[in-house]
């Protein structure tokens, strides 16, 4: 249970032996790229790019087959009610369709060339579709307005021929913009026109505009800056005559099943050739994948230089996919700490089991562990557990709390992952219940396994104290391994959060133990707290003449105000985790509020209808708002108190590519 070692591997081999490595390390889901400069470490200014004076690797960060996709995704959202096959991973192959038909393990033979041609030959087609589809869509537009108009003609008493060739106005039919519309009515009173809506839809409206003949140019002028599309009267209308009407309606009819016809044909196509554009699909889609595992590769006459991170325990897989698909190319392997001394910041994947796993978000809330640090997550299991239990003890209220946590999830308002921490920390509030014999707030139906917070507050205090020094203590005691792993040995022995600075703290807290016992503290305990704080206060100095120079020394007066803060801080820290106490105080005092607000209703008529709510009511709040209270206290402790010893967080975490992406 804890952060994975990384290993870096590099891949030289031809482009048709690390392509099928590719898909398979997409299948692994072990694999990170990095950029190829991290690989060529000496001579990478060198070989990386390209120029006179040889043959050099060109270094590539980007996908040729992103803009294939998306293309290809675009021609399949054109079609009405067609989705793009979506791709997922399956046991037996890399991608599997949700359609009926698959993609086989192997590549694709069709190449990146073939592939775009097709793509572009698909958007071809509906894009004349579409252009043919807004034509008859304007068209019918047109003609439904000239069916209008010229039943508004007949309703005034006047034919066709005479608003064609009026001896005063000009009559304009267009197509406009719904603001430019409503730009046009705005300007009627300043100008000598009038426009009147005949058909509005699609952000566009359809109008007839009267203006007097002179002012017609101005008026075309107006027109053109409002992009309005204008239709000739005469064509519209076809020469007028008694069967008009009848023409009108004929016209739109085959409009109409040209429509339908149009609208169709993608899905008839698709159905035709619906084996073929899946298997187009599932081809660009695989390797767009593939290339997105290669973004970072070095090429050099076909011979493909792949680098990524990857975890150690995953590298005899890794081997075998070489093995049995890429016989000419060669591994080459680097340890971390090689990567790192040329500055490669190394990813991080937890491995815990299920419990710790929860609380990793926990920690993620705060920091991702660096690469190489200690994972806290198994001691966020415990202690989260630990604090909140002691805070809000109740059988009851933690049942409650997980049947809520429960049904939140359920309902889709809070994450799996923090209602399973909610959950857990209910359980852990119900065992806490059954020790201190509460349920519901009430100490009389169960029991004390242990003490009562409202009768047994000072063993609760000194209990509340002992774990706030236990887990400062474990704090210390993790950060003194960790400088040690670091190899900064001086720092281990002479920091205030070091072995010093953990003597000092232990020496101080059997101090204050004898005062409050006994009111007297042993002399000796003076002399060594006066010796551990000297040699705290020197530990630079100490540290240079034992050890060396130190690269990171700090300044005399950063360092002293640095001493002085860790020391005080164990004081304020250790005082934080009286909170334990208090909260569980409260919670029992809430209770007994609760109760006695039941039972001054209870007198009142209809009082056992009262008393039912009230108890309901007082319950429910303190499950929801007590509980969120506890809930951040107890994140309190852990940030504030129990990280700020040894943990400092700031890692990247471990995205590898698969066939869902990173």
């Amino acid at each position: 249970m804890a952060v994975v070692e990384m290993m870096g591997v590099s891949m030289v081999g031809p482009r048709e032996e690390v392509e099928p490595v590719a898909a398979e390390l997409l299948s692994l889901g072990n694999f990170e790229p990095m950029p190829l400069h991290y690989a060529l470490e000496k001579k990478g200014g060198v070989l990386i790019g390209s120029g006179q004076g040889g043959a050099r690797i060109a270094s590539f960060r980007g996908n040729p087959y992103d803009e294939l996709l998306d293309s290809l995704n675009a021609v399949f959202r054109m079609i009405p009610g067609e989705d793009a096959p979506i791709p997922e991973a399956g046991e037996g192959a890399p991608v599997i369709l949700k359609r009926e038909e698959g993609c086989d393990r192997s590549l694709p033979s069709l190449s990146y060339e073939e592939a775009s041609e097709q793509v572009k030959s698909l958007q071809r087609m509906l894009a004349q579709w579409n252009e043919r589809s807004e034509s008859i869509e304007e068209r019918t537009e047109k003609l439904t307005a000239a069916g209008i108009f010229l039943d508004e003609l007949t309703a005034a008493g006047r034919g066709v021929e005479q608003a064609l060739k009026p001896r005063f106005l000009s009559i304009t039919l267009g197509r406009l913009p719904a603001d430019g519309f409503k730009r046009l009515e705005e300007m009627e009173d300043v100008t000598p026109l009038l426009a009147f809506p005949v058909v509005a839809e699609k952000g566009y409206v359809l109008a007839v505009i009267f203006c007097s003949r002179d002012y017609h140019p101005e008026a075309q002028k107006l027109f053109r800056s409002l992009h309005m599309t204008e239709y000739e009267l005469g064509e519209v209308f076809e020469g007028a005559g008694e069967a008009l009407r009848e023409r009108l309606r004929e016209r739109l009819d085959s409009l109409s099943r040209e429509a339908r016809a149009l609208k169709e044909a993608p899905r008839n196509y698709l159905e035709r050739h619906r084996s073929d554009l899946e298997r187009l699909y599932c081809s660009v889609f695989t390797m767009q994948r593939v290339y997105s595992l290669c973004r970072d590769r070095g090429e050099i006459g076909g011979i493909f230089v792949l680098s990524g991170v990857i975890p150690v325990p995953t590298l005899p897989k890794v081997e075998d996919v070489l093995d049995r698909l890429a016989p000419n190319t060669l591994l080459l392997t680097e340890t971390d700490a090689e990567l790192e001394s040329r500055g490669r910041r190394l990813p991080t994947l937890l491995k815990n089991n299920f419990l710790v796993r929860t609380f990793q978000e926990i920690v993620a809330l705060y920091s991702l562990p660096s690469y190489g640090e200690t994972d806290p997550s198994p001691l966020v299991a415990l202690s989260f557990c630990l604090f909140f239990g002691f805070m809000f003890g109740d059988v009851g209220h933690g049942l409650l709390l997980s049947a809520g946590a429960w049904l939140l999830a359920k309902k889709g308002v809070l994450k799996p992952a923090f209602a399973s921490v909610i959950r857990i920390a209910g359980v852990s509030a119900t065992l806490f219940g059954f020790l201190y014999g509460s349920v519901f707030g009430s100490e009389e139906l169960l029991p004390s396994l242990w003490t009562s917070p409202m009768h047994g507050i000072d063993n609760l205090i000194r209990t509340s104290l002992f774990t706030g020094v236990a887990f400062m203590s474990l704090g210390v005691l993790i950060n003194i391994l960790a400088l040690w792993r670091k190899g900064r040995t001086g720092k281990m022995l002479f920091d205030g959060e070091g072995v010093a600075g953990l003597l000092f703290y232990w020496t101080a807290a059997a101090a204050g133990l004898f005062a409050f016992t006994s009111g007297k503290v042993p002399a000796i305990l003076y002399v060594l707290l006066a010796a551990l704080f000297l040699a705290i206060l020197f530990g630079g100095v100490l540290d240079r003449l034992i050890f060396g120079p130190q690269e990171e020394a700090e300044g005399a007066v950063v360092h002293t105000f640095s001493v002085f803060h860790s020391l005080l801080s164990f004081l304020s820290n250790t005082a934080s985790f009286v909170r334990l106490a208090a909260f569980a105080l409260n919670h029992a005092g809430l209770s007994a509020a609760v109760f006695m607000l039941s039972d001054m209703v209870h007198s009142l008529p209809g009082g056992a209808l009262f008393r039912a709510a009230v108890l309901l009511a007082g319950n429910a709040v303190i499950v929801g708002l007590e509980g969120l209270i506890v809930f951040i206290q107890t994140l309190r402790l852990e940030y504030y108190e129990f990280f700020s010893k040894f943990y400092q967080g700031g890692g990247a975490p471990f995205r590898p590519v698969t066939w869902r992406g990173e």
